[in-house]
């Protein structure tokens, strides 16, 4: 095995420090000059030591007042957030039950834009109802952002074309009765949140925002009828999914 560059070395001497309880939490560290001479390297080498700490979320450099050894971090309680949805012998559906709608939607009458519009297979420009809401996960209070992008071809003879303001399930016994069988496709995405998601969301400063968006189609996938989008904070988020295997497929 090749040895250690001599400052990862001082970098693996400066965590046993910490470990040790030697630096604790809050306190600062011994400067530059003090290093140098405890380790007998050179400043190079404590300032590459140092950067590789703070690069590990060890310490923290305050400008003009030395290195500090950071806090430990504690990690947030896992958020399990379930996505199965089942159909019901009388044609409802199920899923699980831990959002709560108490905010009336902002329904919109827009334009399918050009993304949109290839998920859905569909023509760009076409109108469409865009049902946005804000709703809570009950068990941890984390705040999520729903909407519901129906495209008008897909919900003429529907209820949804009166009235889109339904919760997913609602939509879903919908769209079956007009096209027959439905089944679903989900793909997730992260990224930073902007300004608005990170005030409406109460996403800290730094932390990315996941992005579930649900298909629903005909199960011959020959139509795709509604797209479905979730945006919430990711910290500590686990998505859960129950498969059944299915027959006919390649």
């Amino acid at each position: 095995m090749r040895p250690k560059a001599l400052y990862q070395q001082v970098a693996h001497e400066m965590r046993r420090s910490v470990a040790r309880g030697r630096w604790k939490p809050g306190e600062k560290i011994p400067t530059e000059d003090q290093l140098t001479v405890m380790y007998g390297v050179s400043r190079a080498t404590i300032r590459q030591a140092v950067a590789e700490l703070r690069n590990e979320g060890l310490v923290s450099v305050e400008q003009g007042r030395g290195t500090f050894v950071r806090e430990p971090r504690h990690e947030p309680e896992p958020v399990y957030i379930e996505r199965t949805v089942f159909e019901h012998e009388d044609g409802t559906f199920g899923g699980p039950d831990c959002w709560q709608f108490d905010e009336k939607p902002t329904i919109y009458t827009v334009r399918v834009d050009e993304p949109s519009a290839a998920i859905l297979r569909t023509e760009e420009g076409e109108a469409a109802y865009l049902v946005d809401r804000m709703i809570t996960h009950k068990p941890s209070g984390a705040r999520t952002r729903h909407a519901m992008l129906l495209p008008m071809e897909r919900i003429i003879g529907t209820p949804l074309a009166a009235d889109p303001d339904v919760r997913p399930r609602q939509a879903y016994a919908a769209l079956t009765a007009a096209h027959g069988p439905i089944e679903f496709r989900e793909g997730i995405t992260a990224r930073m949140p902007n300004p608005d998601e990170n005030a409406a969301l109460h996403v800290p400063d730094g932390t990315p925002v996941l992005i579930t968006q649900r298909v629903t189609q005909t199960q011959d996938a020959a139509k795709r009828l509604m797209l479905e989008t979730l945006t919430f904070g990711a910290t500590g988020v686990h998505l859960t999914y129950t498969h059944r295997a299915v027959t006919g497929g390649s």
